[in-house]
């Protein structure tokens, strides 16, 4: 039992009883988000017809550097600068820092906040598919017959998601769907409220245990030490770092069933020891379903 509360601790990335207000937070939005379904004022899509409203719509070309989706760094001063995509197409925008949304209405804010988050999480889905279509490619080679190069790149991964196994790192560089990042996010960041959210970038409070790292304190202790949470520099840094979590960290069974189904609603159920919330998996479950989140799964980045 020691052992496995030991894990416990090590692996969990939420911080609910560190901030004075975070796990207040985030139950009273939780409840208060959960309860009622959301209109979102979404403006109509331009006329297909128009093909400069088009041309402008998609400016930004989906370009591959590196086995990297190249992105647009954008600094956010005020909600109007975070865009409001009108298809299901979207820019891929690294908002490199977080805003408090609480001044607007329920629905903008919501909207908001999803269009600020969703972004970055294509481009990370989008890198992470690059990645693994590589190590697809080379997995029928002997490692003593491939390149410096290739060599290099498999094993900067290998110690990343910490298997020297190609077919395991190839499964944990799989992803899941956009609606239940979306959901994870808004929960574990109270609609982007939380201190560590506004200060560091860190969506899904994820701890740090290195302290040469950029890093932010919590307010309280555990057992009388400081506790520490991760700082990114964006928000696209923090998606990168939470889907790497969910690939190398104790989610076996979520990944086994990423395999199997897409379904987000199903999904969820194998997401039980990722939040010390109570009944994690049915607040997932409903917020989807209320938010209309799996609208969110048919969005793809743009490209010309």
């Amino acid at each position: 039992m020691i052992k496995y509360f030991f894990i416990f601790l090590t692996l969990s990335v939420t911080l609910f009883s560190f901030d004075n207000t975070y796990y207040d937070a985030v139950l009273k939005e939780v409840k208060k988000y959960n309860d009622k379904r959301v209109t979102y004022n979404v403006p109509k899509p331009n006329d297909p017809r128009n093909l400069n409203a088009q041309k402008s719509e998609l400016s930004t070309p989906l370009v591959i550097i590196d086995d990297k989706v190249s992105t647009v760094n954008k600094k956010i001063k005020t909600p109007d600068d975070i865009k409001i995509f009108k298809s299901k197409k979207i820019e891929p925008i690294n908002y490199t820092n977080t805003i408090s949304l609480n001044k607007l209405q329920v629905s903008e804010k919501k909207q908001k906040f999803f269009h600020m988050i969703l972004p970055a999480i294509l481009i990370s889905k989008e890198n992470l598919k690059l990645k693994r279509e590589r190590v697809l490619a080379l997995m029928d080679t002997p490692y003593s017959e491939m390149d410096n190069l290739d060599k290099e790149f498999l094993d900067k991964l290998f110690k990343k998601y910490k298997t020297d196994d190609i077919k395991k790192l190839a499964n944990r560089l799989k992803t899941h769907p956009v609606s239940i990042v979306l959901a994870q996010a808004a929960i574990e960041s109270a609609w982007g409220e939380s201190r560590f959210f506004k200060k560091a970038n860190n969506i899904f409070g994820v701890w740090s245990y290195d302290p040469n790292e950029p890093r932010i304190r919590a307010k309280k202790t555990r057992n009388g030490k400081y506790i520490y949470l991760k700082k990114y520099a964006s928000i696209s840094d923090a998606i990168d770092d939470y889907f790497a979590i969910i690939g190398r960290g104790a989610y076996k069974s979520f990944r086994q069933h990423r395999n199997i189904t897409d379904n987000p609603l199903e999904l969820v159920k194998y997401l039980v020891n990722y939040c010390e919330l109570s009944n994690y998996p049915n607040k997932l479950r409903k917020f989807i379903v209320h938010n209309k989140l799996r609208e969110f799964d048919k969005c793809k980045l743009a490209s010309n």
